[in-house]
């Protein structure tokens, strides 16, 4: 029988010496966790979505596709309202808060390639949004700067607005 050597080690010598023995028993197990726990939880969460999330996303997909072309962007724009108003006003607020190049499917670098999507002109938005004078053209606004950008206005405005400025268009509030 061979005999295995004791070694007696000091207090703060175990107290850390457990770890480097648990990795280096348990590597294999540790590295397979973090390769494949990514990739299990995509599986997961691919086959137990839903129909209905299903559904919005890919309505999400065809709303982007639908969009990158200026020509189905305004047949977009016309099923929610055939008023040029409405598109240019939502337009016009795209462009003066920036969403209109920081959408969802922009990239991380958008910030870079287009600095002006980081700043916002609040008097010109303040002024768009006051071109708004009746409550029943409010949703329609909001569903067409939905189309432009797939963001939600109302969230926007909150984010890039004072609370003053925000109080100047009551009807957005």
């Amino acid at each position: 029988m061979a005999q295995r050597e004791i070694t007696n080690r000091t207090k703060s010598q175990a107290n850390t010496v457990w770890l480097f023995d648990f990795l280096q028993k348990y590597w294999i197990l540790i590295t397979g966790i973090i390769v494949f726990y990514p990739l299990l939880k995509k599986w997961y969460d691919k086959f137990t979505q839903d129909a209905e999330e299903k559904e919005l996303e890919n309505a999400e997909k065809d709303l982007r596709i639908a969009v990158s072309n200026p020509m189905t962007k305004e047949i977009e724009l016309n099923k929610i309202t055939s008023r040029k108003e409405v598109h240019d006003i939502a337009e016009s607020l795209a462009v003066w808060l920036g969403t209109n190049k920081q959408t969802k499917d922009a990239p991380w670098f958008t910030w870079i390639t287009e600095p002006f999507s980081n700043f916002e002109n609040e008097n010109e938005t303040i002024k768009e949004l006051l071109k708004v004078k009746q409550g029943s053209t409010v949703p329609l606004v909001i569903g067409c700067y939905y189309v432009i950008t797939r963001r939600d206005l109302k969230a926007d405005l909150k984010k890039y607005l004072s609370t003053s400025d925000l109080k100047k268009v009551p009807l957005f509030n």
